[in-house]
């Protein structure tokens, strides 16, 4: 038979033991999955895209700017090249979700993401592309989405109603080769190459039909660049750029868009 001092002494240690096993079964709760995945804050840079008032206005003020310095009316060959990524389409749906499940870039989200065809348009550029059409200009999409999603991103473009076709309109992804050419004689940037193609009439659009594949099929005269990244301009690099230089050509045949979220800096 128990004394009573065993008896308060096993009683004691059966409630601390429960009080034990009470605090760990709240601790192993909380970091179980059914209290809900971590909340991960956006970056500064995806909430100003975003969220800012500040963004609109200056990506439509840089398109009002580029609009005014179009021609009345394009030459023959003339065209407009343009950047599509935070240029024409408003990737920051994808940064965003991204951010929130506290995940980076990859290249397979990327392409997941491009196959959804859900990109918006940058603010500004609807108009800007309407007045080059308008003006019998041309096109000329040069991007560095790999060539193989160049017709989602056409499908994502045509979605958006712009007054795009085969024949005013050029989209040409990045190959293997545009990277390889990078080193050789005039080509600084992974762009140059399809840049001087479209110069000599053999640029590769991958959403031209045989058709309208002969308006693209003669040389070409760039009248204006346009983009986020300083990169976007021929025969310019990150680390070579020399502003000073290209500042009287800023207004005139450049122009460059805000893009805080990622580029060649």
């Amino acid at each position: 038979m128990l004394s009573l001092d065993k008896l308060s002494y096993i009683s004691k240690a059966v409630c601390i033991s429960a009080a034990v096993s009470a605090i760990a079964a709240c601790s192993s709760t909380a970091s179980t999955p059914l209290a809900g995945e971590k909340a991960h804050t956006l970056s500064n840079a995806v909430v100003y895209q975003t969220s800012s008032k500040e963004y609109p206005v200056l990506s439509s003020f840089v398109y009002n700017q580029a609009v005014a310095a179009l021609p009345t009316r394009f030459e023959n060959g003339d065209v407009v090249v343009m950047d599509v990524d935070e240029t024409v389409l408003d990737n920051s749906t994808y940064q965003k979700e991204r951010e929130s499940a506290g995940l980076g870039y990859s290249s397979k989200s990327w392409a997941d993401w491009v196959k959804r065809e859900e990109a918006t348009l940058v603010p500004g550029v609807a108009d800007f592309i309407d007045e080059v059409i308008e003006r019998n200009g041309k096109v000329a999409l040069i991007t560095n989405r790999n060539k193989q999603l160049d017709n989602h991103t056409w499908n994502n473009l045509l979605a958006h109603g712009l007054p795009l076709t085969a024949s005013n309109t050029c989209v040409v992804g990045r190959t293997a080769e545009d990277k390889e050419a990078v080193g050789h004689e005039g080509m600084v940037n992974d762009k140059d190459l399809r840049r001087m193609q479209l110069t000599q009439g053999k640029i590769a659009c991958s959403n031209t039909s045989t058709d309208a594949a002969s308006t693209w099929a003669a040389p070409h005269t760039i009248i204006m660049q346009v983009g986020d990244n300083i990169e976007d301009v021929g025969g310019v690099t990150q680390e070579s750029a020399d502003i000073e230089s290209l500042m009287p050509r800023v207004g005139t045949d450049i122009f460059i868009l805000p893009n805080p979220m990622y580029g060649s800096w």
